[in-house]
C-alpha cells in the first residue's frame, strides 16, 4: 500500500465545519447546510426583526432553518463568495461577498458583511451576521412589502 502524504481534514474541525456550511449554502443545498448546525444553535442577523424575518436572533436548527429557507424565498442568490476565513480555537471569522435579487421588486442588494461562527461537536453553535446595518434597513424599507 502507497503512503498517502495528505494530510486528512477531520470534519469537526471549526474551518472545515464552516468550509463546508458555506459551500453547501452557496450551492443552495439548505438541507446540507443545515446538517452542521447544532440543535440548540443561536443565529443572530444584526437587522431589525420587523424587516427580515429572520432578523434579531434565532434559537434553534428548526427555527433557524425556517428562516434561512424563507429569506431564500424572498432573494435570489446571484453571488454568495465567502472571503478569508480564519479560525482562532473554535471561532470562524471570515466576510462574505454577496449579491441578491429582491424577487418581489427585481432590485439588487449587494456588498459584504462579516461572519463570525462558533464550531463546538462539529456542528455550529453560534452564528453572528453584521451586515452594513442602515443599508440593508433602507432596502428592506424601499422594497419589501
Amino acid at each position: 500500500m502507497i503512503a498517502d502524504d495528505r494530510t486528512a481534514v477531520s470534519v469537526d474541525q471549526p474551518l472545515e465545519v464552516v468550509r463546508r456550511f458555506n459551500e453547501h449554502w452557496a450551492a443552495g443545498n439548505i438541507g446540507a447546510a443545515m446538517d452542521l448546525v447544532a440543535d440548540d444553535a443561536v443565529y443572530k442577523l444584526h437587522v431589525s426583526e420587523d424587516l427580515l424575518p429572520v432578523g434579531g436572533e434565532t434559537v434553534g436548527r428548526v427555527n433557524i432553518e425556517a428562516g434561512l429557507r424563507l429569506a431564500r424565498k424572498q432573494f435570489d442568490y446571484l453571488l454568495y463568495r465567502p472571503l478569508d476565513l480564519v479560525a482562532k480555537g473554535n471561532d470562524v471569522r471570515h466576510q462574505v461577498e454577496f449579491m441578491y435579487r429582491h424577487q418581489a421588486s427585481g432590485e439588487l442588494l449587494s456588498g459584504r458583511f462579516r461572519m463570525v461562527m462558533r464550531v463546538e461537536g462539529g456542528r455550529i453553535v453560534r452564528a453572528e451576521e453584521y451586515h452594513d446595518r442602515a443599508k440593508v434597513e433602507a432596502f428592506l424599507r424601499l422594497f419589501a412589502s
